[in-house]
């Protein structure tokens, strides 16, 4: 019997499912998720939630919960995320702190934001904290 590692199968999966389903890619650890929808009248479709914020070097993946193929794409044009088909998602990773603003190619009407802060500082550690005792002697008093 042919054996494989486990690593290879899952890698092997992912990319499968990629071709299969489209370019679903998940957001970064701490990202965020915007649905693009429609309903009711044309000039109601957008993207929700329209502002969204997160920090240098998080992703936001778009999905596209419509029935129209729809893409965000900012207005500057520094960035594009592809046409959409139902069910279809996909990211960007944002690496510098600002303000985005994007829209639906096909349907300009729909805008939103990416707000973008400063990553945020890791806690600091006491630089005069000491270990713990480990002292079990009870008669050295400590």
């Amino acid at each position: 019997m042919l054996r494989m590692p486990f690593a290879t199968l899952a890698v092997g999966a992912v990319l499968a499912a990629a071709v299969f389903w489209g370019p679903t890619v998940t957001a970064a650890q701490g990202g965020a998720a915007v649905t693009i929808h429609e309903g009711g009248d044309v000039t109601s479709w957008g993207y929700t939630p329209p502002t969204t914020t997160i920090e240098v070097g998080q992703a936001v993946t778009w999905t596209n919960a419509g029935d129209q193929p729809h893409d965000a794409n900012s207005t500057d044009s520094t960035w594009q995320v592809p046409l959409l088909k139902n069910g279809e998602s996909a990211s960007y990773t944002f690496t510098a702190p600002g303000t985005y603003t994007y829209i639906c190619t096909p349907h300009p009407w729909m805008q939103g934001t990416i707000v973008v802060t400063p990553a945020a500082a890791p806690a600091a550690v006491p630089s005069d904290a000491s270990p713990a005792s480990t002292d079990t002697d009870p008669d050295s008093g400590g």
